[in-house]
């Protein structure tokens, strides 16, 4: 088993929002500590992530160190509740492009192999064809679910390239469950937008709005329990490079 992953500095903590109203506070929309005030700051902050996510990913390429840097900030609002969301991302954005864009570029040859692979195996033998399949299959779940762990890992810890996916490995055999719901709810809201062509236009505003920066929360929400023990003791985190 790989050694422990080592974390990164950690950013400064700015200040903790509370999530409720303490008793007795007058209700004030532009008091810092209302429920609402809260909501949209939140709200405010991922549509911002959102947008930063969709610019910085239009040459492709950039996508490894985009979603890198869209997973460091939406896994530091799960620990600290708040960040500086321009300087936060763009900070990841630089510090871990180039280890980022290797993994992206490795994750679409395994990718294209793969592809290829399933084209080769239709002009197999029927018994053959069937073992083929069930291992093709099997390798593409397993890049589905190394693709939707990777970057995260990057954005939380230091360590060489081949050390990163050995990591990422061990979180996804730590807590299937987790992986499971990661999966879910990563596929399921695209599955859903593709086939639904009456409420498409709805999907699209939403992912457009904030989808892709909502998805990656939710998704940390898991992945923060799963890095977390690994912080305890250094109360340290990613600074993003």
């Amino acid at each position: 088993m790989e050694s422990p992953p080592h974390p990164k500095e950690f950013l400064a903590v700015r200040r903790a929002f509370p999530l409720y109203q303490q008793k007795g506070e007058r209700m004030n929309f532009f008091n810092e500590d209302n429920f609402l005030h809260q909501f949209f700051l939140f709200l405010g902050k991922l549509i911002a992530l959102n947008l930063l996510w969709m610019i910085s990913s239009i040459p492709i390429i950039t996508i490894g160190a985009s979603t890198t840097a869209l997973s460091y900030c939406t896994l530091k609002l799960h620990k600290d509740k708040d960040l500086s969301t321009w300087k936060a991302y763009w900070k990841s954005f630089r510090g871990n492009f180039l280890q980022s864009t290797l993994l992206w570029v490795i994750l679409l040859a395994a990718a294209l192999i793969l592809w290829l692979e399933r084209e080769a195996v239709t002009t197999m033998p029927d018994g053959a064809r069937q073992a083929f399949t069930y291992i093709i299959t099997a390798a593409c779940l397993l890049l589905l679910l190394v693709s939707l762990y990777i970057f995260s890992v990057v954005a939380a810890f230091e360590n060489k390239t081949s050390k990163l996916i050995g990591h990422t490995l061990y979180f996804i055999i730590r807590q299937p469950a987790y992986a499971v719901a990661i999966a879910a709810i990563t596929c399921l809201p695209m599955y859903f937008t593709i086939i639904d062509a009456e409420l498409f236009p709805i999907y699209l505003f939403v992912w457009l709005l904030c989808g892709f920066s909502l998805t990656a929360y939710a998704d940390s929400w898991f992945l923060w329990r799963l890095f977390r023990p690994f912080f305890e003791d250094t109360k340290q985190f990613t600074n993003g490079g």
